[in-house]
């Protein structure tokens, strides 16, 4: 089982059914795509061609105005972060701890980009309740406009790594 970067030739994306069309249909559909054109990039973690889960993540900027009063950066008006768009896990391997694995890894890319360039954190608008507190358990705080939009600074991404 390794983490890979999605490659349609190679992974079997048709199989894949984490029980949310939305995000299924994204997998299947989509997310090739999005690669090409440059605007995300789709990590899975696969078992030779089975996709175990997924997430997509790509870069993204937020108004200073809705960071918490601590954030605040001067006379920026918009902050850069990784907005970790999507992530989901097939249901044959849901509640065995591929989640964690899928959002750990995403904190390691992070962590990498945020050593070369700079970024603030992860952001993330959590589809639900039920998965907004998925992410609150690593540490994810809402932002000002939405308690499902969530935010994790690099701060505490390094800590959790």
């Amino acid at each position: 089982m390794q983490f890979e970067q999605l490659d349609p030739k190679h992974h079997n994306r048709k199989a894949f059914d984490c029980g949310v069309t939305a995000l299924n249909d994204y997998l299947q559909h989509i997310a090739n795509q999005d690669q090409k054109r440059g605007l995300t990039r789709v990590y899975v973690l696969a078992e030779q061609q089975q996709i175990i889960g997924y997430y997509s993540i790509c870069a993204h900027s937020v108004p200073t105005d809705q960071l918490p009063a601590h954030r605040k950066l001067g006379t920026y008006q918009e902050a850069p972060f990784l907005l970790l768009g999507r992530l989901a896990v097939d249901r044959r391997y849901q509640g065995q701890g591929y989640g964690d694995a899928l959002i750990f890894h995403a904190f390691s890319i992070t962590k990498d980009a945020a050593e070369k360039i700079g970024t603030l954190g992860i952001i993330v608008d959590a589809k639900d309740d039920l998965a907004a507190c998925f992410y609150e358990k690593f540490g994810f705080k809402p932002l000002s406009i939405s308690k499902n939009r969530l935010m994790l600074p690099f701060s505490a991404i390094n800590s959790l790594l």
